[in-house]
């Protein structure tokens, strides 16, 4: 278990039994993370669609729903993914513009979906490939290899 999915661990355990505390301290540790990661798959842009900082909310509401399975969970940020996750899949179906720079975008839309999942958990998100692989349901060794590959793939077509 990380450090990130030890402290929540604990606050989620906390917070499922009532500490009002613990709910303000996950939230506050998860919100960047949960905008970062709405920001890249939904854009900030009102067109076609809600902002990503309002299915950020929708999303950590969710996450406060499922409190007390986060406090049984041996691995609670891959538990956080997907239902922030499922939420922005719900919230915002459609793929609208990103926070991701345009051409960078471009690029990752050659990738195939898993290969972008991937970079965009591990390169954009920061998630550790463990996490990353609970997250997708893959073994940690094809996280690792979908990763080299979809990269020397980017650098070979943005050179």
């Amino acid at each position: 278990m990380s450090v990130l999915d030890e402290e929540l661990h604990s606050a989620a355990a906390a917070a499922a039994a009532g500490d009002h505390e613990a709910v303000r301290r996950m939230m506050t540790t998860l919100w960047p993370q949960v905008v970062r990661y709405c920001r890249t798959r939904v854009g900030n842009s009102q067109q076609g669609g809600r902002a990503a900082d309002e299915v950020a909310q929708e999303a950590l509401l969710a996450v406060a729903r499922e409190l007390p399975s986060l406090a049984r969970s041996d691995h609670p940020v891959r538990e956080v993914y997907r239902i922030v996750s499922r939420t922005v899949a719900h919230g915002y179906p459609g793929a609208g513009s990103s926070d991701v720079p345009p051409e960078v975008a471009r690029l990752l839309h050659d990738l195939d979906p898993i290969a972008r999942e991937v970079v965009l958990l591990r390169v954009i998100d920061g998630l550790s490939a463990h996490d990353t692989a609970g997250v997708l349901g893959l073994p940690v060794g094809r996280v690792l290899v979908v990763q080299h590959e979809a990269l020397r793939t980017l650098r070979a077509t943005a050179a």
